[in-house]
């Protein structure tokens, strides 16, 4: 028999509230369990993450964040075979995600959610889809400007990226933890890659984890983009 005092309700509570929110959607729709969190979410402000977990913390309005999770810098080719860095996020809010050219698991969806989010940024500025290929042997330049017009995608708006393999399974894990780990898996040859997606600031700071399968996390993300477009234009 358990028996919750006042302070272990309160926490109980809490836990309970936080698993329901946007910002930690994977492939249950449940955040991952593996994440544990020490702070109070502040309404009407994003969370910035840190950590190997990427646990979520609040800072108060104007501050800037400590040993926040930043994307780490790169050099891969998009779709017009043009070099992409990590430069590329600098003063844009960048949706990130991760698919294959040839997949026919979760990526249809997440493409599709995906284009919904591209009409609604095509009417903004300043906001941008990232999507890594992590079968880049066989996703070339030319095979995703390929995919890119094949699917609607429009390169202005979102870049599809491709490179080194190594390289890129090393920012997909290191980076963003975007690897599904399942039993009988070579990891210098494999990757499953989940459905998370990534709300990345123009600072190059994380700000947001979402379900890129699941329609409600998407607009989830959505109302959470113009939550950073406010705070930016406030503290540019």
């Amino acid at each position: 028999m358990i028996i919750l005092n006042r302070y272990n309700f309160f926490i109980f509570l809490f836990i309970i509230n936080f698993s329901s929110c946007g910002w930690f959607h994977l492939e249950d729709g449940q955040k991952d369990s593996n994440l544990t969190f020490f702070d109070t979410p502040k309404k009407d402000s994003l969370p910035y993450f840190r950590g190997r977990d990427l646990e979520a913390f609040w800072v108060p309005r104007g501050e800037q964040p400590t040993s926040v999770r930043k994307v780490d810098p790169f050099t891969f080719q998009n779709q017009l075979s043009q070099n992409i860095d990590e430069s590329h996020f600098k003063g844009k809010i960048t949706i990130v995600s991760f698919f294959f050219a040839r997949c026919h698991g979760l990526c249809p969806n997440i493409i599709r959610n995906l284009k919904f989010v591209q009409s609604e940024i095509s009417k903004t500025q300043n906001i941008q889809i990232v999507s890594y290929s992590v079968t880049p042997d066989l996703d070339t330049p030319q095979e995703l400007k390929k995919f890119s017009e094949e699917k609607g995608i429009h390169s202005k708006y979102w870049s599809l990226l491709t490179g080194e393999r190594e390289k890129i399974f090393e920012i997909a894990r290191k980076t963003f933890q975007a690897d599904t780990n399942t039993a009988n898996k070579n990891p210098t040859k494999d990757f499953v890659h989940s459905e998370q997606i990534f709300l990345i600031d123009p600072n190059l700071n994380f700000r947001g984890v979402y379900n890129g399968n699941r329609g409600e996390s998407i607009k989830t993300m959505l109302n959470d983009m113009k939550l950073l477009v406010g705070e930016f234009a406030a503290n540019p």
